[in-house]
């Protein structure tokens, strides 16, 4: 018939259970059929028992299970040398029904005379059906553990049927690897179980394991990341996969491979396993792994992807880089967890036991001490090669004005430098690691030397291209330290100091590498000067204010290199002193103000309002604004003056302009209403930077001046639709001003809410009181007065919100309001006080208004299930959940609000799961997950009807709603909340595959 009829026909009938059930098994006892009718006729029919089979438990009762599954073993039996896809489908069918039953065994499938292509796909499929895309959503405890039982007893006969024939070796390492990953996964079911059982049984086919992966080296090396993954028993696996990966890995050219796409593929993905867990290890000496071989293998695949310019995949290049993040990342945790295990020790009394699941939580991860690691010569070696082996690899084009490859070798950068980050963490002995980590640089000193003496006049190509290599990888390394690691910042601060009287023979370089140098060199003060300890003089302030970027004689290179100076420059102020010292005021105050007028000029020099700026220009004088606000904070008499004299004039009259013009259309890249966010930015310079400001404060008078103006803004003035400016410049100035200067923050707020009465709701006024409900500084605020102010603003946003039908369709702000919402009412964690916002003082104030927050919840209702952001759907979720409490002023009242609103939100959080997407991956699910929790924890009694109301509404089969009850009601049956939110992600996979099929 017509297939826009006949499938919806079709996919009704598989809806009809048993009816269906009874029809397709008839169909399908005659035995194969062989007319083209009767082989589509066999395969809907069988594809049919294969969905109802998922819900096997649902449509038998206990009396006919069996026979059922008995009726599909015969199918399967009479089929078998049939088509293809009906044997598979039945198959399939069978090994659902026996999951269910808790009857599955692999003995079943080894004994049968069923072909062996046919015992094959029934072996792989139990893993496929437990821990796949495909995973049944097993809800009984029982059933789970038995399954489990039966994968670890079957290892032995089940490896020697996979490996005895070797005429297809790809086939059987496929299947062997997915049963390794099952038995795996399986060991959470079975925490009692003897991890190393199925790997001993495993090492006994060593040999044929070998002669299989000589012919299929894809297909063996996912069998060595499976093993890899197995970290309970880590030697027995490396009695495997040390010569597994001998020989895969030997004489492996990747650079002569690198036309195949397969091969650095597999090889890829098996490195990145490899550095998350055993590699390491072996790096340390604790396993007994070929760790050079696997060196070798990481170092000739960076070679072969990382010139981006060449092989153009950037991809590629980021995962080659992903492996050494890993393998830092690895040691640096488990660094962490020894140090973290050794803490604890400390803390805990002799009078207690060790609670059981901390200690099973502990004993999961690995453990490093930090004098195993400084005893572990390989890793500081793989270091040093990795640092050579960078600064061969990233250095830039020789034709910097490339813009493809430029940009190619920023991405590549940009992944180099979070890389980085672990292993600058792991600098736990600077003697050690710091004495030959700079000898890169010292080779850059003698160049530039040499350079001086031999008076050339010039710096070749190639020798800016090293130089500048070098300089960037530091800067990099520099900004990835960790704050504590104070001796490798002052490492790092001699090093650049050693520089600075060669640096000079930067200037010798052609354009455009000189503004490469030059901003390389910035990028290295920057992380440098952001590292080092209070109160150390910042290194290289004065040679970068010599050189901005216009200077460098390449004005195509602005974009990339404007920036990082302005960024540059304020890292450097924010090292001055801003706290006067009877020794030091005076010097430094003078100082400091020869630096300002420098930076005056940097901000306001060229200025000329009647220019357009681009966005990048206008961020560049936003940092040369905060860094005078740095350079001027013990003087701020002196920069108030300035200001007020010389610079605030001009911009109030530039702003008065753009305000009769405000009809006009931005040109594409200028930057909306320029004068006006300049003005906002520097009256946010004249704020204190440590201390907040009070009324003897010279910027409190100049703000109070400039009040009008921010009326007027927030109040009356247009705003740029698509930047949302001038307005958001103001409210960000008033936050900061309400934060540094707790003065202004009764009239900031009162004016912020104004504006949200008078103004279409927005996410701008939102975010920032958000802001400042996280910075303010409760004390020397006054914690309650705080609480008070802000629970105000706070009330009136949202009632806007919830007056204004338009916000629900506009997800920003959505996302804004209820951001602020759910971090207004955190509560203090557990067993802990005052560290909600206002030492816990908002979140009783704004809890006590139950009219307001139960229609906050009636919006969560009403939004999410059709809700189709993910960051919207998060927000609502973390308000809802931060509501969960019993610890409030009145209980029985915020009790009986939660009860109320609890049916209606399981009923909008039950439809979210089962139609939007993002709910299938982990952040919106754990999310979700946390909510479930938290509502049993307060609310055991009433969340199972609740649940089971909003379940009824979802048009989804029985059985598939049944799981979810199941799974929340035997949330105490899980070790560990990661082990029950897998479990929920199936639950919901399942329920999207049902809706697709519904659709379907």
């Amino acid at each position: 018939g017509d297939e826009l009829y006949s499938g919806a026909w079709l996919s009704d009938f598989q809806k009809t259970g048993l009816t269906a059930w009874h029809v397709c098994t008839d169909k399908l006892r005659v035995g194969p059929m062989t007319s083209c009718d009767g082989e589509l006729l066999q395969a809907f029919c069988a594809q049919t028992l294969a969905r109802l089979a998922r819900a096997f438990a649902s449509h038998f009762d206990v009396n006919s299970q069996r026979s059922a599954r008995d009726t599909l073993e015969a199918l399967l039996t009479v089929h078998a040398y049939g088509q293809t896809l009906v044997w598979k489908q039945l198959a399939l069918a069978l090994a659902c029904a026996e999951l269910w039953l808790g009857t599955w065994a692999a003995a079943a499938s080894l004994n049968t005379s069923l072909p062996a292509t046919v015992r094959r796909e029934l072996l792989m499929l139990p893993a496929e059906l437990l821990f796949d895309s495909k995973a049944l959503p097993l809800t009984d405890k029982a059933a789970r553990q038995q399954v489990a039982a039966s994968l670890f007893s079957s290892c032995d006969g089940v490896f020697a049927f996979l490996l005895e024939a070797q005429s297809d070796a790809e086939q059987s390492l496929r299947i062997l690897s997915a049963w390794l990953r099952a038995v795996r996964k399986a060991q959470i079911w079975l925490p009692t179980c003897d991890a190393a059982q199925p790997l001993r049984h495993l090492a006994g086919h060593l040999c044929t394991i070998l002669a299989a992966a000589e012919s299929a080296p894809a297909q063996a090396s996912e069998l060595a990341q499976q093993l890899a993954k197995w970290n309970s028993a880590p030697q027995e696996v490396a009695t495997i996969l040390k010569p597994l990966l001998q020989l895969i890995m030997k004489d492996s050219d990747l650079s002569m491979e690198i036309v195949s796409e397969d091969s650095p593929a597999w090889m890829l993905s098996l490195l990145q396993v490899l550095a998350e867990d055993l590699w390491p290890k072996a790096a340390v000496g604790e396993v007994d792994l070929d760790s050079e071989l696997i060196v070798k293998q990481a170092f000739k695949l960076l070679d072969t992807s990382s010139v981006p310019w060449l092989n153009a995949d950037e991809v590629e290049v980021e995962a080659s880089i992903q492996v050494w993040h890993s393998f830092a990342e690895t040691l640096h945790a488990a660094l962490r967890a020894s140090d973290e295990s050794t803490l604890e020790s400390s803390r805990r009394s002799p009078m207690f036991a060790h609670p059981e699941k901390r200690s099973r939580r502990s004993q999961d991860r690995w453990h490093l001490t930090g004098e195993r690691l400084r005893e572990a010569t390989m890793v500081n070696l793989l270091f040093q090669l990795l640092v050579q082996k960078l600064l061969d690899c990233m250095r830039l084009p020789e034709i910097p004005e490339d813009e493809e490859a430029l940009e190619l070798l920023q991405h590549a950068r940009q992944s180099v430098e979070a890389a980085l980050r672990p292993w600058a963490a792991l600098l736990t002995n600077a003697d050690t690691w710091i004495a030959e980590l700079w000898n890169p640089l010292q080779e850059v000193q003698n160049t530039l030397a040499a350079m001086g003496e031999n008076d050339e006049g010039f710096m070749s190509v190639e020798v800016s291209r090293d130089v500048e290599t070098v300089i960037w990888f530091f800067g990099a390394f520099c900004s990835c330290l960790p704050k504590d690691q104070v001796a490798a910042a002052e490492a790092a601060s001699h090093a650049v100091s050693a520089l600075i009287p060669q640096i000079h023979q930067l200037d010798a370089a052609l354009p455009p590498w000189k503004a490469l140098l030059w901003s390389s060199v910035c990028r290295f003060s920057s992380a440098v000067n952001s590292k080092l300890p209070a109160g150390s003089e910042p290194i290289l302030l004065d040679w970068m204010l010599c050189r901005p970027p216009t200077d460098a004689e390449a004005p195509t290179m602005l974009e990339i290199t404007e920036l990082p100076y302005a960024k540059a420059i304020e890292a450097a102020c924010q090292r001055l002193p801003h706290v006067a010292t009877a020794s030091a005021a005076p010097v430094g105050t003078t100082t400091n103000a020869n630096i300002g007028e420098k930076l005056l000029l940097l901000a306001f020099g060229t200025w000329d309002p009647s220019v357009k700026l681009e966005e990048r220009q206008m961020e560049a004088k936003t940092y040369y604004l905060s860094a005078l606000r740095s350079a001027m904070a013990l003087s701020p008499e002196l920069l108030c003056q300035s200001l007020v004299s010389n610079v605030l004039p001009k911009l109030s009259m530039a702003s008065s302009m753009e305000v009769k013009a405000a009809g006009s259309t931005w040109k594409e890249k200028s930057a909306p209403w320029p004068a006006t966010r300049l003005l906002f930015e520097t009256l946010t310079t004249l704020l204190p930077v440590n201390r907040p400001a009070d009324e003897s404060h010279p910027s409190i008078a100049v703000w109070r001046q400039a009040w009008p103006v921010f009326e007027d803004v927030l109040l009356r003035h247009h705003v740029d639709a698509a930047s949302d400016q001038p307005l958001k410049a103001a409210v960000e100035a008033l936050q900061r001003a309400g934060i540094h200067a707790p003065v202004l923050l009764a009239e900031a707020l009162q004016l912020f809410s104004k504006c949200l009465q008078e103004r279409d709701v927005s996410e701008v006024l939102p975010s920032a009181i958000r802001e400042i409900v996280v910075a303010i500084p409760c004390p020397p605020v006054d914690p309650g007065k705080a609480a008070e102010l802000l629970a105000a603003a706070i009330t009136i946003a949202a009632e806007q919100v919830l007056k204004q039908s338009q916000a629900i369709e506009i997800p920003e702000v959505l996302a804004a309001q209820f951001e602020l919402l759910a971090e207004a009412v955190r509560p203090s964690s557990p067993g802990t006080a005052g560290q909600g916002p206002c030492e816990d003082r908002l979140r009783p104030l704004l809890l006590s208004q139950r009219v307001l927050i139960s229609r906050c919840l009636s919006l969560v209702s009403l939004a999410l299930p059709d809700c189709p952001s993910e960051r919207v759907s998060i927000q609502m979720l973390r308000f809802t959940k931060h509501l969960m409490s019993n610890e409030e002023a009145e209980p029985d009242a915020h009790r009986a609000l939660l009860q109320t609103s609890l049916p209606t939100v399981c009923a909008a959080l039950c439809r979210a799961l089962a139609t939007q997407d993002f709910f299938t991956e982990s952040e919106a699910l754990a999310e979700a997950g946390e909510l479930f929790l938290c509502a049993a924890t307060v609310l055991p009694e009433q969340l199972s009807p609740a649940l089971s109301a909003g379940l009824s509404q979802l048009d989804l089969p029985d059985h598939s709603k049944v799981l979810l009850e199941q799974h929340v009601q035997a949330r105490g049956e899980w070790s560990k909340k990661s082990h029950w939110l897998e479990q929920l992600q199936q639950i919901v996979v399942e329920w999207h595959s049902e809706r697709r099929l519904t659709v379907q």
